[in-house]
């Protein structure tokens, strides 16, 4: 079935693409999802019109795409990882590491999917990453893996802990500190027999 494209679709295609697809495909996934319609001589006719909004949708993600890789080309950054024996990482640092440091340090939001990180980074040092902001419009990053101190290592579990599970000692303590209705009523008439 052919079909257009109302939306960039990773391995389809961009937005305003009339292609080729499987009716099955099309009909359970890509039509109910309103990420494509039918391309029938109407919507083939609508298209034209919509062509222009959709080339100035176009050339405004790529000038966002191309401001974004000025404002990161000279900026590094820093990754924080758990460090055993020998400098290598408990693990290795992935792209949604990339992502979230980018986004902290620098307070841009890049997708994981858009981080390539051509071999595994499984030890502290400095790496060069680059990222895809836009078709081919890309960015490279410069990355110092280093690790976390003793310190952060023991904070670490204790947040992901805390953050987890509430607390029920904390709970208990409120509830004893607080007055019980019995409590209440006594004091209330300890009070009436000193008057």
């Amino acid at each position: 079935m052919e079909v257009i494209l109302l939306d960039d679709i990773t391995d389809l295609g961009r937005e305003g693409d009339v292609v080729r697809v499987a009716d099955g495909h099309a009909r359970n996934y890509l039509i109910p999802q309103k990420l494509v319609v039918e391309a029938t001589a109407g919507n083939l006719k609508q298209l034209e019109h919509r062509r222009r909004a959709i080339e100035d949708r176009e050339e405004q993600k790529r000038t966002q795409a191309v401001e974004l890789a000025e404002e990161l080309k000279d900026k590094s950054l820093i990754v924080r990882a758990s460090v055993g024996e020998g400098g290598r990482l408990h693990g290795e640092v992935t792209a949604q590491n990339i992502a979230e440091a980018v986004a902290e340090q620098h307070a841009v939001e890049i997708s994981r999917h858009d981080v390539d990180i051509p071999t595994p980074i499984r030890e502290k040092g400095a790496y060069l990453i680059s990222a895809s902001l836009y078709q081919d419009v890309t960015v490279e990053l410069p990355v110092r893996v280093i690790g976390l101190t003793e310190d952060e290592e023991q904070a670490q579990p204790e947040l992901e802990q805390t953050e987890q599970q509430p607390q029920p000692q904390q709970a208990a303590a409120a509830t004893e500190e607080s007055e019980t209705p019995e409590e209440i009523e006594d004091s209330g008439q300890q009070q009436d027999s000193a008057e």
